[in-house]
């Protein structure tokens, strides 16, 4: 008899091991005994479950621009897209723009507020506010960066430049300066600062008021805006001394105004015939109905008081009723 060989599968005890695993696993998670498995029997491996997209983020430009009123937001939100991202770009490049130059104003009002104490002092010295930072800016580099002897000797200099007397210091070349003519410098230079200041001061308020002048003639003269700038040739040339005569000058220089202004001035004028002669014609019209109105033959003569005058309306009336 001949032995015959049975081949007996060979098991996956890898897979085999999984599968155990993932029932000790569904008890312990108390998932249902008949969970899916795949052709081998095999748990199948749960499918990872999809996210949900993220909604896309709104553009910057469909928010209104900080600048605006809530009142308008609205009006924003209404408004076609194209136009929404073109005036947010606009508003982002002057956002641009005028950033650096609130940093400019920032540091120009600081400036101000430190050497305004001292303007008067500037004025008597003949210098403008840069000239006079520059110079101490380059009086402190000098004494901080220079050599021993040059610090010296700088040093030498500015106490001469203010009249003071360094005593036992040892002296260079320069002459020194008389007390008493660096006194009347001093003073002669205060009274030429308030002399100044009061200057400038005068010249604001004559410039306050003027631009008021303007501001108040602006608001009559229609075209004001459109012949401005001739009016300012006008008034630097000498050409006009008054407001009113550059504005005049100009408006005659412009061809193309003067002819739209006469042509109003003409369409107002026709148009001011045209309604008295409406006037007119109603007046005349309600006259002759008052007339065809009257009573016939109706006596209108003043009640007379002597005979003959009564009877000379009697054969009046007798002939217009014949």
């Amino acid at each position: 008899m001949t032995d015959q060989t049975v081949d007996t599968p060979e098991v996956d005890t890898t897979d085999r091991r999984a599968i155990l695993e993932q029932g000790f696993d569904a008890v312990e998670n108390n998932e249902p005994a008949d969970a899916d498995r795949d052709a081998q029997g095999r748990f199948a491996k749960a499918e990872p479950e999809e996210e949900a997209p993220e909604p896309a983020e709104e553009p910057v430009w469909k928010r209104p621009p900080l600048s605006w009123k809530k009142d308008y937001h609205e009006v924003w939100q209404k408004a076609d897209p194209r136009l929404q991202e073109y005036a947010y770009q606009r508003e982002e490049q002057m956002r641009r723009g005028v950033e650096p130059l609130l940093q400019a104003k920032q540091f120009a009002d600081a400036i101000n507020e430190a050497i305004n104490p001292y303007i008067s002092t500037l004025n008597g010295l003949g210098l403008k506010p840069e000239q006079a930072i520059a110079a101490l800016m380059k009086a402190d580099h000098t004494l901080r960066t220079s050599d021993p002897q040059t610090r010296q000797q700088y040093f030498m200099q500015l106490a001469n430049e203010y009249g003071i007397n360094l005593g036992g210091m040892p002296q260079t070349g320069a002459p020194t300066a008389d007390p008493t003519i660096f006194a009347l410098k001093n003073e002669l230079a205060n009274v030429r600062g308030e002399v100044m200041t009061w200057k400038q001061q005068q010249e604001q308020a004559e410039q306050a008021v003027l631009l008021n002048e303007i501001e108040d003639f602006a608001q009559k003269a229609e075209h004001f805006e459109e012949v401005r700038p001739e009016m300012i040739k006008l008034l630097q040339g000498g050409s006009a001394e008054t407001l009113e005569e550059a504005y005049d000058k100009a408006v005659y220089g412009n061809k193309d105004l003067r002819e739209r202004i006469l042509s109003a001035q003409q369409a107002k004028q026709n148009a001011q015939v045209s309604a008295e002669k409406n006037r007119a014609a109603k007046a005349a019209r309600a006259a002759a109905v008052s007339v065809r109105s009257a009573t016939p033959g109706a006596n209108t003569a003043p009640k007379a008081n002597d005979r003959r005058t009564l009877l000379e309306q009697a054969f009046e009336e007798a002939n217009a009723r014949l």
